[in-house]
């Protein structure tokens, strides 16, 4: 079966699951929101990751199932709480919770996700050592992936902020959220140690590589935000184009980014985006991320080959899928 078609079948089993563990239409303020924002679409990418990788090495998927949920439901919480810290009115074409409910009541929201993914961690049908392990790597996810979104909120229009500061800060944000669910569905399966600590580093090449090139579709489509072109740029956010201009511009040049990145969002004009993007496309900061990326993946690829397991092929699947969606 093609991972594509893994993915579909998982996630249609992730919905079902989701409205077991929250119930819709329940009148407590908490599954309206939630909900709203759930209906927006997304693809359960992460749980069904997990899922394939629990299959994959021989694991029993339905042993992996409510741990898969936790890795969904925390990513949920992180993407409403984002939009509020980001101050993005708009997610995949719709209002975000906290326009449409207010503010308080999405921030209870992704608090109760969070709480969702802990209570259903912990009604796994497996041994108390596996869950252990299990509520270890939800946390820690937890913890790294707040710690890189701290880098992110006090990097915006950052007058001293290189390509390194923008990797240091997107491994801790995006790798281990992306490696959580690959490294969950492998504990459940039974793999040893060494095995996890090469999934985190697949993790931290893979992560970092998507959120490359999300920061170049930012400047292209939108990010499915109601059209809206430039978003990073409103929100004066430190992408990979941000940081590396930022190292190689002339010093009036990242005086004169630094001063559109630092404006209020609705201050921010289309001219003031145009420019930014002139100046990346002057810098040649599109192209340089790009070939960034793809070096990612290539060190990706190298780690799968040192993953000491017989059957490799689902990590090269999962990378192969990873890359085409970057594509």
């Amino acid at each position: 079966m093609r991972i594509e078609e893994s993915i579909k079948n998982y996630g249609a089993k992730i919905d079902e699951l989701l409205k077991e563990l929250i119930p819709p239409y329940r009148k407590n303020y908490l599954s309206e929101p939630i909900w709203h924002h759930l209906q927006t679409g997304g693809k359960r990418v992460r749980p069904a990751l997990c899922l394939i990788t629990c299959e994959a090495l021989g694991g029993n998927p339905d042993e992996a199932i409510h741990f898969a949920l936790a890795v969904e439901t925390m990513h949920n919480m992180f993407l409403i709480h984002d939009d509020i810290e980001d101050g993005d009115t708009v997610r995949r074409d719709q209002p975000t919770v906290w326009v449409k409910y207010g503010t308080a009541n999405a921030i209870n929201a992704g608090d109760y996700l969070l709480a969702c993914a802990y209570k259903t961690t912990l009604a796994s049908p497996i041994s108390l050592e596996k869950k252990i392990r299990l509520l270890q790597v939800l946390t820690s996810t937890y913890e790294k992936t707040v710690e890189g979104q701290a880098l992110d909120i006090n990097a915006r229009a950052a007058e001293d902020f290189s390509v390194d500061d923008y990797m240091k800060m997107v491994e801790m944000k995006t790798g281990y959220y992306l490696a959580c669910g690959m490294v969950g569905g492998g504990i459940v399966s039974g793999i040893s140690e060494q095995v996890v600590e090469k999934i985190w580093t697949l993790g931290k090449t893979m992560g970092p590589a998507f959120q490359i090139r999300d920061d170049l579709i930012d400047l292209t489509h939108g990010k499915g935000r109601g059209g809206v072109i430039g978003s990073d740029v409103k929100e004066g956010k430190a992408s990979f184009l941000y940081a590396y201009t930022l190292q190689v511009a002339c010093a009036e040049d990242r005086k004169h980014l630094r001063k559109i990145m630092l404006k209020p969002r609705d201050e921010t004009t289309d001219s003031d985006i145009q420019w930014a993007l002139d100046a990346y496309k002057k810098y040649n900061a599109i192209q340089y991320a790009q070939d960034y990326a793809e070096d990612l993946v290539k060190q990706a690829y190298k780690t799968i080959d040192e993953i000491p397991v017989e059957n490799k092929t689902v990590f090269k699947e999962i990378a192969s899928f990873m890359a085409q969606r970057m594509s």
